[in-house]
This record gives structure tokens, sequence and C-alpha cells, in this order.
């Protein structure tokens, strides 16, 4: 008898069927994460297209700036001086920021690290969020069973941030991994994504008791798995050390970010008042105002999808960015909200399902937000404040 096409009691064996729909699974995962990545490579190609335009667009006279010039703005300058020389050094010994030490270390570390192989600090930088940023997607593309969810990150206003050199597609390539971990129920490895992903982000603050919830709920067993979860909540105890082994205060990130950044604790009102007026007061230039006014359309986004998670009982999603919610709007003004979305990963999940019940929905999303992400991207290439 031809063994390849025996039966057992007029039943196909189930390893041949378990083996098919494994195969089958397989090349569904497999079209996903090539895709995903797809988008991710056409991402970095856009950009580069836009930073060769400003690069001639935003220059003086006749001259242009050097094309690399554009990718290294505002944080990624502080992150890669950390990375070079520390938090309390500098060339000649000036510091690049006197309150650097606001910026989570992970991320500086790690560049740091690629530095050693990459000589050439912009290249590095970009080598990094390539890298993570693969990472990220794939694990989005997973956790949503839907390529879509990477394509709405990929296009989303604040997507620049993304691909130069800042901090959020690292924090993304250990925290979306954790999430899927999570669902999963491989808690050991959640939690050890987790705390790299605390280590990188002030994010992972929040990352920790959403994941920590994920297994209370999770049944049978919940309290063994919730004791594998929880060393992650080391790394900010770790950071914290650090820093007060330096400057003898428990008080030096809140200090740091009060004082080199404004962001100090105060009432949601208060802060609504004063984004507010940056926004529509015409007081600090259209260019200011326009990112205020993306900052508060960020926060309300955030607010909605808060509401619909909870609406669907996604608890541990909710809360994560609930938290990042209510952080933000006790932060004294709003600031740094539209990166804040892209840490907000739920929501892409989120859209993404949206997106595959009404077909409206995702192109409603990307004729909006992808020409947003172009301005943003041309803002921060030229020079100019972008969140």
């Amino acid at each position: 008898m031809d063994t390849r096409t025996s039966v057992t009691d007029g039943f196909t064996s189930a390893p041949t069927v378990g083996r098919v729909r494994a195969r089958r699974f397989g090349a569904r995962v497999a079209a996903t994460d090539r895709a995903v990545l797809g988008y991710w490579l056409a991402a970095h190609v856009a950009l580069l297209v836009l930073a060769y335009a400003a690069a001639w667009v935003e220059a003086p006279g006749n001259a242009h700036e050097r094309l690399t010039g554009g990718y290294q703005q505002w944080d990624a300058n502080l992150l890669q001086s950390i990375a070079q020389y520390g938090y309390w050094g500098g060339p000649n010994g000036t510091l690049a920021h006197p309150h650097q030490e606001a910026f989570f270390p992970g991320y500086p570390l790690l560049l740091a690290a690629v530095h050693l192989a990459v000589r050439n600090w912009v290249a590095a930088e970009l080598l990094l969020s390539l890298l993570a940023g693969a990472v990220a997607l794939v694990a989005l593309g997973r956790l949503a069973g839907d390529r879509r969810a990477a394509l709405f990150m990929v296009t989303a206003p604040a997507a620049v941030f993304l691909t130069v050199g800042y901090s959020e597609g690292l924090f993304l390539a250990f925290a979306v991994p954790a999430w899927l971990a999570a669902r999963d129920r491989r808690w050991w490895l959640a939690g050890g994504l987790g705390y790299f992903a605390a280590f990188t982000r002030p994010s992972g603050l929040f990352l920790i008791p959403a994941l920590l919830l994920a297994t209370v709920l999770s049944g049978p067993g919940r309290w063994k798995s919730a004791a594998k979860v929880l060393p992650c909540v080391v790394a900010p105890v770790v950071y914290e050390m650090f820093l007060y082994m330096h400057t003898h205060r428990w008080s030096a990130w809140l200090d740091a970010n009060r004082d080199g950044w404004g962001v100090k604790l105060t009432s949601p009102w208060a802060m609504a008042r004063t984004s507010y007026g940056m926004a529509f007061g015409h007081g600090m230039g259209a260019g200011y105002g326009f990112m205020s006014q993306l900052e508060l359309a960020a926060l309300a986004a955030m607010l909605a999808g808060t509401v619909a998670l909870l609406i669907l009982r996604r608890w541990p999603e909710a809360l994560y960015v609930g938290l990042t919610f209510v952080s933000l709007m006790v932060a004294g003004y709003a600031q740094a909200c539209d990166r804040a979305t892209l840490a907000c990963f739920p929501l892409y999940v989120l859209l993404a399902k949206a997106a595959a019940r009404w077909r409206w929905a995702g192109g409603a999303y990307l004729a909006t937000s992808a020409p947003l992400a172009a301005v943003v991207a041309v803002m921060y290439l030229s020079g100019q404040w972008a969140g």
C-alpha cells in the first residue's frame, strides 16, 4: 500500500492533519511577517526621500544641508551624548543638556554596543532603529493577527520617531513581544522582556501593572504566573538606585523632568487649559501651535481607545493605555503625546480589528494619518520642534 495515502480506521491520521494545519498557519504567519517587513522598509525609504528633500528645501541660499544631519535632531542628540559620554560627561566636559538623567538608560546602552561595530553614530542609530522596529512590527502583526496593525503604526503621525535615534522603537521591540508572550502564557519570557522594556522608557512603568493584571486574569496558577512576571519591577528600581548613587537624591529623575522639560505634577484641568492655550493661543508660532494641536488629538485618541478597550473588556490593555493617558494629563502641559501613542500598541491592534470589520475605518485612518506623518517627518528633519 502507498504509505503516502494511508488511512487509519477510515480516518486521516491526526498527525497528518496537524502537520497540514501547522503548515497552513505557518504560511499565513510568514506572509504576514513578510508584508510587515515590507511596510517597514518602505517607511525607511520614504524617510530617506523626505530627508533628501528637506536637506535642499530648508537650506539657506543655494547650498544644501548634510543628508544625515536631518536624522540627528533633538532627543537623538541627547541619547547619543549619553551613549558616548554618559549622563554627566560630554565633549570637553560640557554637557549636551544638564538634565539628561530624565532619559532611561536602555537605549543609550544598546546604542553604545552597536557603535562598537558601526563606528558612525548616526549609522548606528539608524541600524538600531531598523532592527528594533522590525522586531516590534513583526510582533505587532502576530499579536493582531493582521498586517494592517503594522501598517497603521508606520503611518501614524509620529512614525518618524520609530526610524530615527529615539527610544520608541526599541521600547516596542521589548514591549510587544512581552505582550505576545503573556498572551501565550509564557510568563518568564514576558517578565524578562518587560524588564528590558521598563529599562528603556517610562512607558514600561505602565506596562508592568498591565502584565501583572494579565497574570491575575489568567486563571488557575495566577499567583505563580505573577511571580514570574514580577521581576520586571526591578528595572526602574535599578535605575533609581543608580541615580541616587550619583546625585544622592531619590527625586533625581523627577527633578530632571521638571527642570529640564517642565514636566511636573499638575491637575488635568490646569494641563488642559495650558495645552489649549499653546495650541490655539497664537503665542508660540504656527509650528508649535500645530504640534500642540496634534498633541491634543493624540490625547483624545488615547482616551477613546481606553474607553473602547473597557467596553470590549480588554482589561490589561485598557489599564496600560489608560495609565499612559492619565500620566500625560497630569504632566503640566501636553508634550510627547503623539510619541506616546506609538508606545500604546494595543490601539493599533484595536484599529486593525475595526478595519477588518468596517473597511472604511482603515481608509479613513490612512487618509488622515499618512499626510500628518509626512508633515511631522519634514518638521523633524528640518530641525523644527516635532513632539
